[in-house]
């Protein structure tokens, strides 16, 4: 019925209206996405590996599902999956070498198991970086993931492969999982919305600092996934019972007070092109009808060691003990991680970490929600301007802001801290466009396990936001 460009890039939400009405069946789609991935993934690179002929097989089945009855709540749509995500005889690299033949997986992780209920066509393992120790995405193993938007640009990471993907317009959906900001630094970098849920409400670990979430190019995709894996799974002690429903729409925000701190005091400097987006959503916030005000709430770049060393002691810090035995493999930002945080493990380390929560948690109660703000906006990056190959040799192993070097290890992305105070919602959306064709992303966070509050939020930015994916579409150049 449509154009290959047009079926690429539509919404889940139109594409199960038109497999209701029986006007596109997902065998179409599907071909669609492989077209638009055999043109262009050589230059993006985003994928570990295709499952075309699983998901294709699968494709026919959900259109003999819409012709005779029984089509389930995403039947047909197609899906990316991070290569962290264990899927039953997948293999899962974690971007290393020294994982290049581990075993193919046995079960399906929880998030998988609910989404197999869905109908959704799993073609695509997307790329992450190695261990997932970076803000962007590229390894020995897999190569260098690029932006399609401005391709001499990272899409973000650890998440990069399914934001990537998403943008080119290889898949409908992806999920991603977020442990320091990866779902949300690939999703400001590519325009997307996402979300980092509060801890258990997806079921992922028994880490509080880490999610499994949802991606996808329009808010009502963002929140059609999120109502799909979310919620309590027998065989994730920490997932969340009951099951909160996320509703198809939501209400205005007129009257409502918004927090919006712009890190002037953070520590490192904001990209003048991330200021002036931030200085513009506190117009557009007030046009919605908001009450704003501007706060510092405390976060310091000077704490993310804190943070990480506090990640690092829990069940995570066997991401280290794993790269520690094949040191001369490793790509040079996991040998940097190793040399600055692998030592700083332990008890110790997760006390700091847990009075460094505490804080914080004190800070941002007393100054925005015992005083009635229903909602926190603040940067998702503190600039988009990293290299898709940051940190693989020392000429570009830093970020440059305003002409400044940052010599931090991931220091150009403010997401961190909503990791350590791992009950909040968080939800990125679109914020602009920097005038080398990248996007912007700005977080919105609501009290803890308050989601349907950022949603809400994201779901009336989403009326004010950039036109990414309806009249502007990445260019694959750069």
């Amino acid at each position: 019925m449509s154009s290959h460009n047009e079926l690429i890039y539509l919404s889940a939400g139109k594409l199960l209206e038109l497999f209701r009405a029986k006007k596109l069946s997902p065998v179409e789609v599907l071909n669609a996405h492989i077209k638009q991935i055999e043109a262009h993934n050589d230059k993006v690179n985003c994928i570990v590996m295709e499952h075309f002929d699983d998901a294709m097989q699968d494709a026919r089945e959900s259109e003999n599902r819409f012709m005779k009855g029984g089509a389930r709540a995403l039947e047909g749509i197609p899906c990316a999956i991070k290569d962290d995500a264990q899927v039953k005889g997948w293999r899962h690299s974690w971007g290393s070498l020294l994982m290049k033949e581990v075993e193919p997986a046995k079960d399906d992780a929880p998030i998988i198991d609910m989404l197999r209920q869905t109908g959704v066509l799993m073609h695509i393992q997307t790329t992450a970086p190695e261990f997932f120790l970076a803000g962007v995405t590229w390894s020995y193993l897999w190569g260098v993931t690029r932006n399609p938007w401005n391709m001499q640009y990272t899409p973000g990471g650890s998440s990069g492969g399914s934001c990537a993907a998403l943008a080119s317009g290889f898949t409908t959906l992806a999920i991603g999982s977020d442990m320091g900001g990866s779902i949300r630094i690939p999703a400001a970098m590519g325009g997307l919305y996402s979300c980092k849920p509060p801890f258990g409400r997806v079921p992922t670990s028994e880490v509080s600092y880490e999610s499994f979430g949802p991606m996808g190019r329009t808010f009502e995709d963002m929140n059609l996934l999120q109502q799909h894996i979310s919620g309590p799974h027998p065989y994730s002690h920490s997932s969340l019972r009951p099951k909160l429903d996320y509703p198809e729409s939501y209400g205005n925000i007129k009257g409502w007070k918004v927090a919006v701190d712009t890190l002037s005091e953070y520590g490192v400097e904001l990209d003048e092109s991330v200021s002036k987006s931030m200085n513009d959503a506190i117009e557009k916030l007030k046009q919605l009808g908001c009450e704003v005000e501007v706060m510092d709430l405390g976060f310091r770049n000077a704490d993310f060691e804190t943070m990480i060393a506090g990640l690092m002691s829990t069940e995570m810090g066997l991401l280290a003990v794993i790269a520690s035995e094949g040191i001369d493999s490793l790509t040079p930002y996991v040998r940097d991680f190793l040399e600055q945080y692998g030592d700083k493990m332990g008890p110790k380390y997760a006390v700091e970490a847990e009075e460094l929560l505490m804080r914080y948690n004190a800070q941002v109660q007393e100054k925005v929600f015992l005083r009635g703000f229903q909602a926190i906006v603040m940067p998702t990056l503190l600039t988009p301007y990293v290299a898709a190959d940051w940190f693989s040799s020392p000429e570009n192993a830093t970020v440059t802001i305003n002409g400044k070097q940052v010599e931090s290890h991931m220091g150009f992305f403010t997401t961190w801290m909503w990791n350590l105070l791992g009950r909040h919602p968080v939800v990125n959306v679109p914020n602009g466009m920097t005038v080398e064709n990248i996007p912007l992303g700005m977080q919105i966070i609501s009290n803890t396990f308050d989601d349907l509050t950022a949603f809400q939020l994201a779901s009336a930015w989403s009326g004010a936001a950039p036109e990414l994916y309806k009249t502007k579409f990445p260019n694959f150049q750069g």
